[in-house]
């Protein structure tokens, strides 16, 4: 056994193990994602109800006197290393909801104002929110007359674009706004009625809305709050900005769109070093974390039409926001306010050749608010149904980047589905806090991981930040197979997928990239994962470039290993508290809305 034992190599900072002998697998794990432990004391195992480490997961081998896996019908401990590669999908067709899918996420209501799918788009991804702050400050300071720009946001603040530069002095968010009026064009912001924010939120919109009119064509701006939602917990939580040309001719007879998890707002501007904490104090940006992991992408073509199309419906509702008492105590009362013109590009709808990218729009709106009557009056859950497709398509891998990851048992059912046959399941998440601890979102994360854990536990790789650094995981991405890649507003939680409004961008590329696996994959998912590999090991791009997935994959171990790093090993383990949070709980903190 010890011979054997010496024969097996360990791959990039897993541990080497054999497979418990007596495993309903045949497979054997030539590293481990999960140790099984003993308890550090007598105590532990008496109050725990157990002696092995993680509890759901491990137990005491009598026989052989030590710690090993719980056997379970299914129980697989490979690693993925010993499954051959398989050729992903690559036709957006494969991974895009068709027509009908997307008209039956809407309770048999057609979706008339948005295309299925556009063909044609310029993407441009970003990792790291410095760089989206920096793209949206160039696009803003480049409007001219006539042009329009517009904003969805859950929160918004008075913070700089660009801090690195002057401290920020000359890209503050409200004089960048008052910039683009006085040049002639309209700004117009919808933005969630925020009562955790609500302070900073009205200044902004005061700030704003006293703004004059533009002596070049009487160009004014104007915020409003939005409180159209089902309950007094739910959120607006879309993230878009909408920059439409006056000019109907070559590129500028396409808007431009932002979406993404990225919030124009205190503590989100960051570089991908996450090293800026002194740029961020002196900006006045950082509020209770050091740094910010998020994505966000920008979108020059048809599907920017879809984009601004979401944000006109919602302005344009026959229904006014915030016109309750509680508006007007809290101050979010609405001035008097007309509809906006719909874009009148001339431009296709739906292809371009602007760039190699293939993009559809998807949202989320509940089913349950009566007053979504213009644009989802039974509701749309195109983004919900978007991502169980994609992950039942994974041939290879999944990775996701979560501020949740909490349990939708429709996600968790696609995931076990696939996870016999995919190399590996990667997670970077943002731990449970105080806040959300109490809400029950410590046991929601633990009912997502564990029945992955209990039957794949050398297959999910499972991270999160390290704790000195004080960065927040507020990303909401989704990459499989180096070739679909889903950014958006939407966290993996019930309400993002059901209740809250949410919007996403899911990519799918037509130019192709050979990978070190011997697989044709595409250059835009491709290119976001190894950007995002790079923020969390902090290897080189072409490093990264040259390994095969799973050579990849096992640097993340090293680097949660490396204190240099941003990146550190997570665990989740059942409490007894768990008991408190009773479905009734469950259902007004994190709700599942359907009709």
């Amino acid at each position: 056994m010890l011979q054997q034992r010496k024969s097996l190599t360990a791959l990039a900072g897993y541990t080497v193990v054999l497979a418990a002998a007596l495993s309903a697998s045949t497979a054997v794990a030539t590293c481990t994602g999960v140790t099984c432990d003993t308890l550090g004391n007598v105590l532990d195992m008496v109050t725990q109800a157990c002696i092995c480490q993680p509890c759901h997961l491990c137990e005491f081998k009598w026989f052989q006197g030590s710690c090993d896996f719980i056997e379970r019908d299914g129980l697989d401990l490979s690693d993925g290393s010993d499954l051959d590669v398989d050729q992903p999908l690559l036709e957006p067709t494969d991974w895009f909801l068709t027509e009908k899918e997307i008209t039956d996420a809407r309770g048999g209501k057609a979706r008339s104002d948005l295309a299925v799918y556009s063909s044609g788009n310029a993407v441009t991804t970003y990792t790291a929110s410095k760089d989206f702050f920096d793209a949206a400050f160039k696009d803003l300071s480049a409007t001219k007359e006539g042009d329009r720009v517009m904003l969805a946001a859950w929160s918004t603040d008075r913070i700089p674009l660009q801090p690195d530069v002057d401290s920020g002095k000359r890209s503050q968010f409200q004089d960048v706004v008052a910039g683009l009026v006085e040049r002639g064009t309209s700004f117009n912001a919808l933005v969630w009625s925020n009562v955790l924010e609500g302070q900073q939120n009205v200044d902004v919109r005061d700030g704003i809305n006293d703004l004059p009119t533009s002596a070049v064509n009487d160009a004014s701006a104007l915020f409003l709050f939005d409180d159209r939602l089902p309950t007094v917990l739910s959120s607006h939580h879309q993230k878009t900005l909408i920059l439409s040309s006056a000019s109907a001719s070559g590129d500028d007879d396409h808007p431009v769109a932002y979406v993404g998890g990225i919030d124009i707002t205190s503590d989100r501007w960051d570089t991908k070093f996450h090293n800026a904490s002194t740029v961020r104090d002196a900006a006045d940006i950082t509020r209770d974390y050091q740094g910010w992991v998020d994505g966000h992408l920008r979108i020059h073509g048809p599907a920017a039409k879809d984009v601004a199309a979401n944000f006109l419906a919602r302005w344009n509702s026959d229904f006014v926001p915030s016109t309750g008492k509680v508006d007007d105590l809290l101050d979010f009362e609405n001035p008097d306010y007309d509809d906006l013109e719909l874009l009148d590009h001339a431009s296709s709808n739906t292809t371009a050749s602007l760039g190699s990218q293939n993009v559809q729009i998807v949202r989320t709106f509940s089913c349950k608010y009566e007053h979504y009557e213009e644009f989802a009056p039974k509701g749309e859950t195109s983004l919900f149904q978007a991502r169980i497709k994609a992950l039942k398509n994974a041939k290879n891998f999944i990775y996701i980047e979560d501020q949740y990851f909490v349990l939708v048992p429709e996600l968790l059912e696609a995931i076990l589905e696939v996870m016999p046959t995919i190399q590996r399941l990667i997670v970077v998440v943002q731990p449970p806090d105080s806040t959300t601890k109490v809400g029950g979102y410590e046991k929601y994360s633990f009912d997502m991981i564990a029945p992955i854990q209990q039957l794949y536990p050398n297959k999910l790789q499972l991270y999160t930040t390290k704790e000195e650094r004080n960065l927040y995981i507020h990303s909401k991405i989704v990459i499989i197979d180096d070739v679909y890649l889903s950014l958006g507003s939407a966290n993996w939680n019930r309400r993002s997928m059901t209740s809250d409004s949410e919007i996403g961008a899911n990519v799918v590329d037509d130019e192709t990239v050979e990978s070190p696996d011997g697989l044709t994959v595409l250059k835009t998912a491709r290119d976001f994962r190894i950007r995002k590999f790079q923020e969390m090991t902090g290897l080189s791009y072409e490093a990264l470039d040259a390994m095969p997935f799973i050579e990849a994959a096992n640097q993340l171990d090293v680097a949660a290993a490396d204190a240099s790093t941003i990146l550190q090993s997570y665990g989740v383990e059942e409490q007894a508290y768990f008991s408190v949070f009773t479905d009734d709980v469950r259902e007004a903190i994190d709700p599942q809305d359907e009709c």
